[in-house]
């Protein structure tokens, strides 16, 4: 081997001698920083934990909720305070504890309003550092509308209050509508929102209608809403000199229904002093248990299940007070039942509600005012569905007429959640039989976060930078 070659070889050899060289100087410097780093103290562990560990928790009411205390020596006995400063010892109810070998659980069944606060775990031994842990339950309720009638009166002329009584926490804030517009109660002489309604000033026949009733609250952990139509009726007053007499609304005067379905009749008077109802068919008393009569101040609604043929014909609906009386008849006729829907599918989801496919056929072999001109949905949560074991008399409902348009859709729901719903088409004899339940998710919306994303966006950068290098 020639000495240029030799020298060659030298300087490959010292080449990888400093590359060695200044790996191992890395590790060098990290066994040395990790050995440095046992001699020193180590900081002794706290004494209490909890688990989950965040300083604050958010359920909402009827959730249920577990909270670990942990204690690092198993001997020492931990105890739970409540807001109120008081020590829960019992291990059964709605809110108890349960105690195994270093861990005390406080466990929260169903929560209430009542349980917002500090609780905190602490130690029996004072001279313990760190011998008590805290953390704050927010407590949050689902918006309801629980003593809110949906039909509400009001006589013609006089200052209305349109009840709406909205329960929720935080409270949620309140706006209304009139047959689908917007009310601006700002500044207004006619409208105004109070906290447990709405008021209108001399009301007439034009503020008749449906009230929407709209809760809506954002909070930084959530944000949620619900509504309630309300429908107000104006009772008109009519006089004759001192006296006041009695004047019945406008009704259909024909009706129909089919035989194994439902009708409603309904009769609604206004006068003073307020008039009694009586129902005859046929021109004699109505028995027997295929009906059902609602009363109120100033109406009566007959509901009728037609089992046959016989329940057919002419109704009377008699008013009376002591000034005198009134009368009207509804003619019963027999209709056809409807056909159900034969599409019923998922057209458009929504992070809030969704839009639904409905289409049935023509009915052949009826008359032009027996075809439907409508349908009916009925749509509950799954969790909804399982807290009334599947009953659906405590359903959400809407109804479409297609004078309104085709489009279907049901708005106003909780996002990313499930609903079973189920339709049935409508026309003048009543409802279809309803479909089959399907299963619905409203969208999730996109969760997007730029701050995570810029970083995501560096790290690459600097990795393609070092891979460069």
């Amino acid at each position: 081997m020639c000495i240029m070659d030799i020298f060659i070889l030298f300087c490959c050899l010292l080449q990888l001698a400093r590359n060695a060289a200044a790996v191992l100087g890395v590790g060098e410097l990290e066994s040395s920083s990790a050995a440095v780093g046992d001699t020193l103290p180590r900081q002794p562990s706290a004494p209490l934990t909890l688990t989950p560990s965040t300083p604050s928790i958010t359920h909402f009411v009827n959730d249920s909720f577990i909270i670990f205390c942990k204690t690092v020596q198993k001997d020492i006995d931990t105890k739970w305070r409540d807001p109120r400063g008081q020590t829960r010892e019992n291990t059964k109810g709605r809110v108890h504890i349960e105690k195994k070998t270093g861990l005390l659980a406080l466990v929260f069944e169903h929560i209430s309003l009542d349980d917002k606060g500090n609780w905190t775990c602490e130690m029996d031994s004072s001279a313990a550092r760190e011998a008590r842990k805290s953390f704050e339950l927010l407590v949050n309720q689902k918006i309801s509308f629980d003593k809110t009638e949906l039909v509400q009166s009001v006589r013609e002329g006089r200052d209305a209050m349109v009840n709406c009584f909205v329960n929720g926490q935080p409270v949620p804030e309140v706006s209304w509508l009139h047959n689908g517009e917007y009310i601006n109660t700002v500044n207004s002489t006619k409208h105004k929102r109070l906290s447990d309604g709405l008021f209108i000033r001399n009301v007439s026949q034009s503020d008749a209608g449906e009230y929407t009733c709209r809760a809506m609250r954002i909070t930084p952990t959530f944000s949620d809403s619900d509504q309630i139509t309300i429908l107000l009726r104006i009772q008109p007053v009519i006089k004759h000199g001192r006296q006041a007499s009695m004047v019945l609304h406008e009704t259909l005067p024909v009706q129909y229904a089919y035989v194994g379905g439902s009708v409603n009749l309904s009769c609604d008077a206004m006068g003073e002093p307020p008039p009694s109802f009586t129902w005859l068919h046929n021109g004699k008393g109505i028995v027997g248990f295929n009906h059902r009569i609602f009363m109120a101040d100033y109406g009566a609604t007959l509901q009728l299940y037609i089992r046959n043929a016989s329940q057919f014909g002419d109704y009377k609906c008699k008013v009376a007070n002591p000034l005198g009386m009134l009368e009207r008849i509804i003619k019963l006729r027999p209709g056809a039942k409807p056909i159900g829907p034969t599409r019923f599918q998922l057209k458009r989801l929504f992070p809030d509600g969704f839009e639904l496919d409905l289409r049935t056929p023509r009915m052949t072999n009826v008359s032009d005012e027996m075809q439907i001109y409508g349908y009916r949905v009925a749509y509950m949560s799954e969790n909804d569905f399982k807290f009334s074991a599947g009953n659906w008399s405590q359903a959400k409902q809407r109804d479409f007429s297609f004078h309104r348009g085709h489009r279907f859709i049901i708005p106003h729901l909780e996002g990313n959640t499930t609903y079973l719903v189920r339709a049935a088409s409508r026309n003048l004899a009543g409802l279809s039989d309803w479909s089959s339940v399907k299963t619905f998710a409203t969208a999730t919306a996109p969760n997007w976060n730029p701050q995570g994303w810029g970083c995501q966006v560096l790290v690459s950068f600097l990795g393609l930078a070092l891979i460069w290098r």
